[in-house]
């Protein structure tokens, strides 16, 4: 166990560190390393590492991402580690598939230990086609002022939370819903804030991806979050319908976005725009591609109060106080568990869908 969880990390700069020597030593192949105009915490570059496993002129490709959601890539980081330094590749041995990692696709977010990237920007909300008329949330209009409030302390908070709750016609405030998840592009002070135009991650991702999947047949993508759902469960969602290459059967368990869809009138993923892994079909035009988004999940209770929280922080508070350290530091456990019984779990259960994805990819 100790083996394992020491493959993750406290720091952005150690994560870093630990995955360029993962890289060194488990047979893959730094290509490239992207610097972001706005530094760390500690005056650190927050850098996005780009590396290759496989050979060069694979047809089939498994793109890796970790890091969309900043704080997030802790742990994507730390799978990937783990799986490079045990050598998962080579035990898998696919034919015609290499593996391209992404680490750190939004280092600032990552270094800070937030969610959002220099500009308050949710990067997974940021990948809409900002030439057209940005996706509206009335939902998000009609109560911002109660989910994002000026003030974080109490009467106030009460009130505001009162008034969601009566919004949303529910006994309680802090429940997954379009007002708060749903993406907006109209307060770029607020939650989920998608932008007005492409990040400097968005476009970094689509010149990495258009650079090294230009010469695969079949594409697939597995990007990492955290948060959410039963503690130490994998949730892997796919969106094959979409691509237009289903691939569902590769994998023993699977959310099929469009089937959850069908179902439910509605479902959380299929609901957020500007989603990184959509961008795919539009940078790759024309190839078979299977699209996933895996969540490696941290618990049920606290998430949008700590989100919305940790935004006030930033907003409007000071991050640097005693008061706002621990703040931080809760937001952190929330996407990124301390505990190393957690770390084991998210690798062993993320090296397990990678070796699903591997073997379905090469075997087409």
């Amino acid at each position: 166990m100790d083996r394992i969880a020491g493959y993750f990390s406290t720091t952005y700069t150690e994560a870093r560190s630990k995955f360029l020597a993962a890289v060194a030593q488990g047979g893959a192949r730094l290509l490239s390393s992207h610097t972001n105009p706005a530094k760390g915490p500690n005056g650190e570059d927050c850098v996005t590492d780009v590396a290759w496993i496989g050979p060069h002129d694979a047809s089939k490709l498994l793109i890796l991402v970790s890091g969309t959601h900043g704080a997030e890539g802790y742990a994507g980081s730390g799978c990937h580690v783990a799986w490079l330094q045990e050598r998962w590749f080579e035990r898998v041995a696919p034919k015609d598939t290499a593996v391209l990692l992404v680490h750190a696709i939004n280092p600032h977010g990552f270094a800070w230990g937030r969610r959002v990237n220099e500009d308050n920007i949710d990067l997974n909300r940021n990948f809409v086609d900002h030439d057209r008329p940005r996706p509206e949330n009335t939902d998000y209009a009609a109560i911002a002022e109660h989910i994002d409030p000026a003030d974080w302390a109490e009467p106030g908070l009460t009130a505001h939370n009162r008034a969601i709750a009566q919004f949303l016609g529910r006994d309680r405030h802090d429940v997954m819903c379009k007002a708060m998840h749903g993406g907006q592009y109209v307060n770029p002070r607020g939650i989920f804030y998608g932008g007005i135009q492409p990040a400097w991650s968005n476009r970094l991702f689509r010149d990495i991806v258009a650079k090294h999947a230009a010469a695969a047949r079949h594409v697939a993508i597995i990007d990492y979050h955290t948060g959410g759902g039963v503690w130490g469960y994998c949730d892997l969602f796919i969106d094959d319908d979409l691509a237009g290459s289903p691939a569902r059967n590769w994998f023993s368990q699977v959310s099929v976005i469009s089937e959850d869809k069908a179902a439910n009138g509605k479902n959380a993923q299929s609901e957020t725009p500007g989603n990184l892994f959509y961008a795919l079909p539009e940078i790759l035009p024309g190839k078979q591609l299977t699209l996933c988004l895996v969540e490696l999940r941290t618990g049920e209770t606290g998430g949008h109060d700590i989100v919305r929280a940790e935004n006030w922080l930033f907003q409007h508070g000071d991050p640097d106080c005693a008061t706002g350290r621990d703040l931080r530091a809760r937001m952190l456990e929330r996407f990124y568990p301390a505990r190393r019984e957690w770390r084991v779990m998210a690798a062993y259960q993320s090296n397990a869908m990678l070796v699903e994805a591997l073997c379905g990819l090469s075997a087409l």
